[in-house]
């Protein structure tokens, strides 16, 4: 009843303010599925609508002439995006196929957004708050969906989801809030007042604990990794803490069950049921081997995955299956080449962040924990569907490298003008 309304109230802020618009999508996006799967009418709906405009509004940004970092941008993107265009194109079923294409893009417009609009250590200030804000509703709604009784699944128990889909997004979502708070507390610029900062400490553990409810293992483990090496590498009196968090979390009976899962289940027998990654490994060889070597270099076209999973999944059960790693996905769906490009796009972006380690250390390393932490979790998830957490993790990438790239130029102009004034200036008191 009210899709139709709402989408003429987005464009009207659209064409009033559009980068108003952006900011409220990022504030709220989070908060958002629950209501935007209900506006969804033949497999498109209000969220669609929200798709277009992020790119939309990308585009205008991109093609300013003040906008300094576009060569970066394209040269990082380009290869990733071409291919999946030519693997839209060969896929057997071209709608899925164009939708996650379009999800996608929009992964590139949130980077592209980030370097337009963070310039300065206010911009950067203010644009993560935003995406610091954007976390207190699924927050304080989690502990609700845990004590309402949360998502219940046939092996892992009550797990939470809060106001996303599935408890896996939640889980990656926080990851990234915990990992952006962290660094906001221990970072020397004022982004916050000190009141707020002992309270995004307390926020911090609410979210772990938020972390725990998902019973996702791994964000347990990228989250667990981060602060490990954070510990070894600036503050050791942390490792103390984290090395002795997992015999804590042990003692907690469905924490507990839900590691030793991974001890049983791990062959296919009549009868027998798998456990999580088993089952993962299991579909992972019947689509590797069932793909013929006149694919190995172009793969079958986007989807193609869950297309032909009804084909060579035993256990398929009649549904379409996803591959459960962006990595066997990407070989699938675009061949080598597809994957390769893939692992060019962040592999060129973690190149550029090491060159500006200096710039802010703590920043920087935060970051590529960050793309380190993707590459772990994409190894055994659907990554490249969960599109809220994707926004969030391209924006926060964005930004960091933007605000990094640009002190970097102030402080080399800074430099530069120095010399030349120490050159220009007569050298009094040297004898004829």
């Amino acid at each position: 009843i009210f899709a139709l309304p709402l989408v003429c109230i987005i464009f009207i802020l659209f064409v009033f303010d559009r980068y108003l618009l952006f900011m409220l999508i990022l504030l709220l996006r989070p908060s958002l599925d629950p209501i935007l799967d209900k506006t969804k009418m033949g497999g498109f709906g209000v969220g669609g609508v929200l798709n277009a405009l992020v790119i939309l509004i990308a585009l205008i940004a991109i093609f300013q002439k003040n906008f300094e970092l576009r060569a970066f941008m394209l040269k990082a993107w380009a290869p990733f995006l071409l291919i999946l265009l030519v693997g839209v194109g060969k896929a057997p079923e071209f709608i899925p196929a164009i939708k996650i294409y379009l999800s996608l893009l929009s992964n590139a417009a949130m980077f592209a957004l980030a370097l337009t609009l963070v310039k300065t250590q206010t911009d950067y200030g203010r644009w993560i708050r935003i995406v610091l804000f954007s976390s207190l509703i699924p927050v304080l709604y989690g502990f609700v969906d845990y004590f309402v009784g949360g998502v219940m699944h046939a092996v892992a128990g009550k797990r939470v989801s809060s106001t996303f889909s599935h408890p896996n997004i939640l889980a990656f979502y926080l990851m990234l809030i915990i990992v952006l708070s962290f660094y906001l507390i221990k970072s020397k610029l004022a982004y916050l007042s000190p009141v707020v900062k002992k309270l995004l400490s307390l926020y911090i553990i609410m979210m772990i604990v938020l972390l725990l409810f998902t019973k996702t293992r791994s964000a347990w483990v990228a989250c667990f990794a981060f602060f490990v090496l954070y510990g070894l590498l600036y503050e050791r009196k942390y490792l103390i803490l984290v090395m002795a968090f997992p015999f804590v979390a042990l003692l907690i009976p469905e924490m507990r069950d839900r590691m030793l899962d991974l001890t049983q289940g791990n062959e296919v027998v009549t009868y027998g049921t798998l456990n999580s990654y088993a089952w993962r490994k299991y579909i992972w060889e019947s689509g590797l081997s069932w793909m013929q070597p006149s694919h190995y270099l172009l793969g079958y076209g986007v989807e193609a995955f869950m297309h032909y999973s009804l084909e060579f999944f035993p256990l398929s059960g009649g549904e379409q299956r996803g591959a459960h790693s962006v990595y066997v996905q990407l070989f699938f769906d675009t061949g080598a080449i597809g994957l390769l490009s893939f692992i060019w796009l962040y592999g060129s972006l973690t190149y550029h962040m090491t060159k500006l380690y200096k710039v802010n250390k703590l920043m920087i390393f935060s970051a590529i924990m960050l793309i380190c932490q993707y590459a772990m979790i994409a190894y055994s998830d659907n990554m490249l569907i969960y599109l809220a957490f994707n926004w969030y993790f391209w924006f926060v990438l964005g930004a960091t490298y933007s605000i990094a790239y640009n002190e970097n130029k102030r402080v080399a102009i800074e430099v530069s003008d120095m010399n030349k004034n120490l050159i220009s200036k007569p050298l009094y008191g040297l004898s004829n």
